[in-house]
């Protein structure tokens, strides 16, 4: 009788996102670079914008009844992560990955657009939508406007998509 094939499990990732843009992004980079091969399961949960207490209550919820191996986070650096959401994160080892000052600046200088010092969120969010055509919250706007090659490309001078790449393809 042949030897029976152990399966391996996967990591299981629990990641919360500020808002839908994050969302639409993280899904993307999900789909471009965690194949049904790579041994990870991800779960993106939104927070609806609502900052760091926001991704602390997705993980919480998110998490309930659930069993991560590991748990993470994606915001903007707008909002300060106060007292009770850094103890949460903290205490529950959430990986957190911050894009400055919104995910909009990232998804700029992913394009090449160079940004001021001090910009504001605001006027990320209108760079964005001015120079690239579609709903930045729909996920079909990055198999547009940046599809893999392009990440690709701009993973070397972009601290921050470098380690989100390398963390949802190996949560260690």
């Amino acid at each position: 009788m042949p030897k029976k094939i152990l399966r391996k499990t996967n990591k299981t990732v629990l990641f919360a996102v500020e808002g839908e843009t994050d969302l639409a992004f993280m899904t993307h980079l999900k789909q471009c670079y965690v194949g049904r091969d790579c041994n990870v399961s991800i779960k993106i949960k939104n927070a609806h914008g609502a900052g760091p207490l926001g991704i602390m209550d997705a993980l919480i919820t998110g998490a309930r009844g659930k069993s991560y191996d590991r748990l993470a986070a994606l915001f903007d650096s707008d909002l300060p992560i106060c007292a009770e959401s850094g103890k949460y994160f903290k205490k529950n080892d959430v990986r957190l990955f911050q894009s400055v000052p919104a995910i909009e600046g990232t998804l700029l200088r992913v394009g090449n657009t160079k940004l001021k010092q001090n910009i504001s969120t605001d006027e990320c969010k209108r760079l964005l939508a001015r120079n690239y055509i579609g709903d930045a919250m729909d996920v079909r706007f990055y198999e547009r406007n940046f599809e893999k090659s392009l990440i690709e490309a701009a993973r070397p001078r972009i601290q921050l998509l470098d380690e989100l790449i390398n963390y949802i393809i190996a949560p260690d």
